[in-house]
């Protein structure tokens, strides 16, 4: 009996391994997937691949709507590169001059919006989302383009400077 055992024991391995075995060349082997990468380097800021493929598509997308003809895709990539790269390093300046957006300004910004379009803010969420742009990102979208505005309106302000003897002069 005990022979019998061992054998039993040492069958029921031997087709475990051969299952094994099949499993494991049967298996589709998948490539692993690609990892993100860094293609630039802003100050404490990165620009990862995934977000130049996604804006590039983005662009493609508005530039065929509105018939004009596309660029070659390398220097598309560039153009959309360098501006992604200046967004970033304009966000940073203004976040490191201490300009804020804050999130009620942020909704009354998208609501006006949606309301422009004659949209409820669920309708316009939803036209979104349908046309592959989620709300999240297009709340941070506005929510830079605010921060770039604030921006630039502050550098024209400080740049900007009349004295007394010019508004005289300006009005007499």
């Amino acid at each position: 009996m005990k022979a019998s055992f061992n054998t039993m024991h040492y069958k029921i391995c031997c087709v475990i391994m051969t299952l094994a075995w099949f499993v494991g060349i049967s298996a589709p082997t998948r490539a692993a997937d690609p990892v993100d990468r860094i293609v630039a380097v802003v100050e404490k800021d990165v620009v990862l691949y995934s977000e130049l493929t996604e804006r590039v598509k983005t662009v493609k997308s508005q530039l065929q709507e509105q018939g004009t003809p596309l660029p070659p895709e390398s220097v598309l990539e560039k153009q959309v590169l360098d501006r992604l790269v200046l967004t970033k390093l304009q966000i940073q300046m203004a976040e490191n001059t201490g300009i804020r957006v804050d999130d009620e300004t942020l909704n009354q910004t998208i609501s006006k919006i949606a309301a422009e379009n004659q949209l409820t803010l669920s309708q316009f969420r939803e036209i979104l989302e349908k046309d592959g742009y989620t709300y999240d990102d297009f709340r941070e979208d506005i929510r830079n383009e605010i921060l770039l505005s604030r921006l630039r309106q502050r550098q024209v302000e400080n740049r900007v400077f009349v004295s007394d003897r010019e508004i005289d002069d300006f009005l007499i």
